[in-house]
């Protein structure tokens, strides 16, 4: 799984599944707070974002589509701006040795 898959399946998982977030330690949780203010502040109006964030208030898992367009997205913002592409990888390893990986 490449970089920005973790962090797509870790942002889904947070943004989907509430009751693991009431469980997680503070300092992970914080993680992954500041993974999705990284990835929300740099994809901003993305239809794929907006439709991952609509998906996760009316069901329990983003569609298959979703998830693809939004690392397709994600992937294209690593492609053309190395500073936040750091930040996310930053992000990504420190959140690692924590996280589960996502499931495809």
């Amino acid at each position: 799984m490449t970089m920005v898959e973790l962090a797509v399946g870790w942002m889904a998982s947070h943004l989907f599944d509430r009751g693991r977030a009431q469980e997680a330690a503070p300092a992970i949780e914080e993680q992954l707070r500041g993974l999705a203010g990284l990835v929300r502040a740099k994809l901003e109006d993305d239809p794929a974002l907006l439709t991952l964030e609509r998906e996760s208030a009316s069901s329990p898992t983003p569609t298959v589509g979703t998830r693809r367009r939004v690392v397709q997205a994600l992937e294209d913002a690593v492609w053309t701006d190395p500073h936040f592409g750091e930040a996310l990888a930053a992000t990504v390893q420190r959140l690692t040795p924590f996280m589960p990986r996502p499931a495809d």
